[in-house]
């Protein structure tokens, strides 16, 4: 702290340019030399306050009819005083600007019609879908191994510790695994790539293998279902579903192109199995609703008008 104070000092009487040469020299090799000179240059651009004669005048006029005459206090000026405070002060700022903006939290999300890629800390990997996020802790990351998901993410986890994915329906741990994870309004699906994953909701808690997957129904119960692909049908450029309704089509279709899809003229109630691409967006649309003899219109080139 003493070591503060006289640098401090010497900094008054520099900025005075009271200094001898030794002491000088001092000041000028230390290491904040050159951000009190950057500050100085800042101080001595800033512009006086406008002050109006005439008004102030009138106002002084007033308030000498009340005046009581005293014995004037002489206050010698230093503009150094100033300036020191003025360095001080946004010294201090920076200090708390960088605690403020040093936050360790990590948040990684795509836009629609977006796919990102994301390297965690212990080296596991996670590709998110269109408007998806994650968000997790990167100082306590590799000994917690814990995040949270909202959207769809396929993981492929490095070996270690237990791996947990928290949404808002339901959690999944793994150790060592890769699989997809669907979590969306209050829907959730979870599929089993490779290696073993436990899916808690709070109804149930189950395990799955490769090959086997689970989702939850109105009633938030896990129904188990088996997959055969070898990765996620999205990551490859395709959405694919099996007796889904037609409103999560409709949605995917709006998620994987961004655009705006008018469905009140038809049954949305609907389901479909089958695929759509991600890479043509009237391929899209045929293979989805021209075997439920629903036509589409463009209206323009990001929205589009369903009928039956």
């Amino acid at each position: 702290m003493s070591n503060d104070n006289n640098l401090n000092n010497l900094l008054a009487r520099w900025l005075e340019g009271d200094l001898t040469s030794k002491e000088k020299k001092r000041i000028e090799n230390s290491e904040d030399f050159a951000a009190y000179t950057e500050i100085l240059k800042g101080a001595e651009k800033f512009k006086a306050t406008s002050f109006d004669v005439d008004q102030e005048f009138l106002k002084q006029k007033e308030f000498n009819k009340t005046y009581t005459k005293q014995k004037p206090k002489v206050i010698k000026f230093r503009p150094w005083v100033y300036l020191a405070a003025a360095c001080a002060a946004i010294l201090m700022l920076f200090t708390i600007g960088g605690n403020l903006f040093s936050s360790s939290e990590i948040h990684i999300s795509t836009a629609m019609a977006e796919n990102k890629e994301h390297v965690l800390p212990d080296h596991s990997v996670i590709t998110l879908n269109a408007e998806s996020s994650i968000s997790y802790n990167k100082d306590s990351f590799n000994k917690t191994r814990k995040l949270s998901l909202t959207g769809q993410a396929f993981f492929k986890v490095a070996k270690g510790s237990k791996f947990s994915v928290n949404t808002n329906n339901g959690t999944i741990s793994v150790l060592g695994t890769q699989f997809d994870v669907f979590s969306r309004n209050n829907k959730l699906n979870v599929r089993c790539f490779e290696g073993k994953v436990q899916v808690q909701n709070n109804t149930k808690s189950v395990i799955l293998t490769k090959g086997k997957a689970v989702k939850n129904n109105r009633d938030n119960q896990l129904l188990p279902f088996t997959i055969t692909a070898k990765t996620p049908e999205w990551t490859q450029g395709n959405s694919a579903f099996t007796e889904a309704s037609l409103k999560d089509v409709i949605s995917e279709l709006e998620r994987q192109y961004n655009i705006k899809i008018n469905s009140k003229n038809i049954n949305t109630k609907r389901t479909f199995t089958g695929f759509f691409t991600h890479k043509h967006l009237k391929n899209a649309l045929k293979t989805c609703f021209t075997p439920l003899n629903i036509n589409y219109t463009f209206v323009n080139a990001n929205e589009i008008v369903l009928k039956e």
